[in-house]
């Protein structure tokens, strides 16, 4: 038996803090291409949070865990889009 690839992926965007605030949310569901990097999600999410560049200290995680940016991410995933803390 063969099965198509998928060609588009459904995934989950956690968002936090200001993401959270600029959003109205604290997640966003995705439909996109197949093996989308992580980094590419910032590109898809509501406006305004896409309309401005990714903060250069901007962390990603993948289902749980720590990931560099180019990932690729599958059907299913959950991504959080983690902001630097400040304050003392």
């Amino acid at each position: 038996m063969v099965t198509a690839m998928a060609t588009q992926i459904d995934v989950t965007v956690l968002l936090f803090a200001s993401l959270r605030e600029m959003a109205g949310t604290d997640r966003v569901a995705l439909r996109l291409p197949a093996a989308t990097p992580v980094g590419a999600v910032w590109g898809h999410l509501p406006e305004p949070i896409r309309s401005t560049p990714p903060p250069a200290a901007l962390r990603y995680a993948l289902n749980d865990r720590w990931i560099a940016p180019g990932t690729p991410m599958s059907g299913g995933d959950r991504v959080a889009l983690i902001l630097p803390v400040s304050g003392g």
